[in-house]
Order: C-alpha cells, then sequence, then structure tokens
C-alpha cells in the first residue's frame, strides 16, 4: 500500500528569520544578511542572529550536550509541530528522521562526565523525542550536505508504506566555528577575493569562485493525507517523489559526468508534471558543483519554469541546507514571488531559465535538489497543495 503524503507543518530557524512575513521580507531584498567571519575575515558567513534555544523551547536540561546546529534543529522541529497543530496524541508513535553533521569541536572533556555524548550524532533525536513525545521509528542521517533532503526522502517512505501516519523530517547544521571556518577554507570550497560579504556566493556566475557559509534549521511535520484530513489540518505540500544515490567518484569533488546525480534527478521527475515546475538548485558556487549541475539540468529540466539558488541569500547549510531551502521555497510559493540569484551577473549558461530578478510564479511542482561531499545525492518531489 502506498499512502499520499502531505506537509502539514514547517519550522525554521535561518539567518532571514523563523517566521513567514519576516523572511518573505528578507528575501525580497537585494542580497542576503551575509558577514565577515569573525574568525577569518577572508570568509563571508550568513549567521542566525542573536540565537537562544530558550526562547524556542523553554528550559532545556540536556541542551550542553547540543552543538548549534543540533539546537538550530531542535528549535525547527519545535515550531513544525506547533506549526502543524500537533499534539500528544499525535506525536505518541511519530517518527524522527534528521539530516544532520559532525561536532567539529567535540573532544574528551574532565569537566563533563558524559563528553561522550558530543560526539553522538543521535544525541539531539534523544532530545527531542523527549520533549516532543515521539517515540516511533527513527533515523539520523549524516550524508554531508544531501542529508535533510535524504531524511525527508526517508520520512516520506515511511508514512507513504503505512509504518507511520505522522513523521518530523529536516535537519539544522552550523559550521561556524574557527574548525568549520578552517575545515572548509583547507578543503578549497570558500568564496575568496570578494569587497563585499553579500556578494561572495554567486551560484552559476561565470565568476563564481565557492561558497559562504550559513547556519539554522528547518523541520517538517509530514503525515498521510488520510490523517491529516481526519484532524482538519492545514495543508502546505504534498511530497510525490523522493530519490538519491551515490556517485563513487572522489571524496570531494562531484562527478563532472553527473551521471548518478543525473539517475537521482530523473527518478524523481517521473512523479512531476513537465510544465509549471521550479528548481531549488542545490547551487554552492563553487566552479564543480555548477558545472556539474548545469549540466544536469540542461539534459533534464531545459524548460522548467525558473532556477533557483538559495545559497546565494543564506549561505550553505551544509546537512541543513535542503530543508531550508525547501522551507524558503514553499514560503514563495504561497505568496507567489521568488527572488532571483543573487550576484548572478554572467549566467554560466544561457541555455537554462535561471532567476535573475525577483519574479511572480505559481509553479506547480518544485524539485529539490542537494548533493553532498563523497557523491551524496539526494532529490524530492513536492507539488504545493492547491
Amino acid at each position: 500500500m502506498s499512502r499520499r503524503v502531505v506537509i502539514t507543518g514547517s519550522g525554521f530557524v535561518l539567518p532571514l528569520g523563523n517566521n513567514r512575513p519576516d523572511v518573505l521580507s528578507a528575501l525580497l531584498e537585494s542580497h542576503g544578511p551575509f558577514l565577515r567571519s569573525e574568525v577569518d575575515p577572508h570568509v563571508a558567513v550568513c549567521p542566525v542572529p542573536d540565537f537562544d534555544l530558550k526562547s524556542h523551547v523553554g528550559r532545556c536540561k540536556n541542551a550542553r550536550y547540543l552543538t548549534r546546529g543540533q539546537q538550530l534543529c531542535l528549535a525547527a522541529a519545535v515550531r513544525a509541530v506547533d506549526d502543524a497543530g500537533l499534539d500528544g496524541r499525535n506525536l505518541d508513535r511519530a517518527g524522527l528522521f534528521l539530516g544532520l553533521g559532525p561536532n567539529l569541536q567535540a573532544s574528551p572533556r574532565d569537566d563533563r562526565a558524559l563528553w561522550l555524548l558530543d560526539y553522538l550524532p543521535n544525541t539531539v533525536t534523544s532530545v527531542m523525542a523527549e520533549i516532543l513525545g515521539a517515540h516511533g521509528e527513527n533515523l539520523t542521517i549524516l550524508t554531508a550536505c544531501a542529508a535533510s533532503t535524504q531524511a525527508l526522502g526517508q520520512a516520506y517512505r515511511t508514512v507513504a508504506s503505512g509504518l507511520a501516519d505522522v513523521a518530523l523530517a529536516g535537519g539544522g547544521d552550523s559550521r561556524l566555528s574557527f574548525e568549520g571556518v578552517r575545515a572548509y577554507k583547507q578543503a578549497g570550497v570558500l568564496a575568496s577575493g570578494f569587497e563585499r560579504p553579500e556578494l561572495a556566493c554567486r551560484p552559476f556566475d561565470r565568476a563564481r569562485c565557492g561558497f559562504a557559509i550559513g547556519e539554522g534549521g528547518a523541520v517538517f511535520a509530514l503525515e498521510s493525507l488520510e490523517h491529516a484530513e481526519g484532524r482538519g489540518a492545514r495543508i502546505l505540500a504534498e511530497i510525490v517523489s523522493a530519490s538519491s544515490s551515490l556517485d563513487g567518484f572522489s571524496l570531494t569533488g562531484p562527478d563532472p559526468s553527473g551521471m548518478a546525480a543525473s539517475m537521482a534527478v530523473q527518478s524523481c521527475l517521473e512523479y512531476l508534471p513537465s510544465d509549471g515546475l521550479c528548481v531549488l538548485a542545490h547551487g554552492t558556487g563553487t566552479v564543480l558543483n555548477d558545472a556539474m549541475e548545469g549540466e544536469i539540468l540542461a539534459a533534464t529540466v531545459p524548460h522548467a519554469l525558473a532556477i533557483i539558488a538559495f545559497k546565494s541569500r543564506i549561505g550553505h547549510l551544509a546537512a541543513a541546507c535542503g530543508s531550508a531551502e525547501l522551507a524558503l521555497g514553499l514560503i514563495c510559493v504561497a505568496q507567489g514571488q521568488f527572488p532571483g540569484i543573487a550576484g548572478l551577473e554572467n549566467p554560466c549558461r544561457e541555455d537554462l531559465p535561471l532567476l535573475r530578478e525577483r519574479t511572480l510564479l505559481r509553479p506547480g511542482s518544485l524539485l529539490l535538489q542537494s548533493f553532498g561531499f563523497g557523491g551524496q545525492n539526494a532529490c524530492l518531489g513536492v507539488r504545493p497543495w492547491i
């Protein structure tokens, strides 16, 4: 049995804000709120301003064991539950599917007996389950930048197959620390030589040279259509397809041929209409990723309504990038307004409908693409609810 799966709640804590009006207003600005990193002024970052976990979840005794990225994920999950209008009766058997990143600051500590928890990626899953009362199937996914998109896909399959009526899925991440900045810089993937930090990340531009680091969390409430309608829930969108693949080519750079990534894209497209499609591209602004992704887009969706690259406005959220970009996409769909790709002056491809300026759009479907280190690929097909 395959059931229809809908999104009934969206919770997010992002550099642009944590509510729909603030985020939409920020998206309609010419650029995102990028800054020079405090730990390295040659690096551009996009932080969540004034984040305090208590303001989102109240007192949390185990917050000390959570990284900043995990705290952002937890805050987003609590907001998603509230947005969906879910309560304990609906959450008792709910699943948890989270895409997370490593704790780059973890180290043995004499002042903390349970410092081992700093290393475990599922610590936030346990904390979240305790706070929300969710006790169903769960999975913590660490597939680099594809993690939260793949988490959404796994949650979709679980609900569609009847293993759960409700699932929370998404992710959170933050790499703004000294360790995170240093790791990315040594990997050679960060934008450099920029005069203004808001122009550092320029996806699909000929002058692109890398990405800027963002942070944030975004989590969604997924339900079977029958369950959502049974409780009179507001429905935001329907997930209609999910796919993933693995390059098997390099530990960092994408396979230039895009063979495995294209498989994931085409698998999702089978369930999406060919007209009225908007693509939420991975669009990192690195030379290699944008070249590979451009080839895939030209081969699979050359006649898409538009191609969006939200990293030009919030930076790269690593494990959380897919869920964050879906949250932004659904906000734009609801208002019928999409922002252009910031900093896109000379497109690297003239044969693609790359969105260059703010545009009124009413897409019939969204294709979310995420491609991560290690050749991790994940896609999601979503149809706005009408």
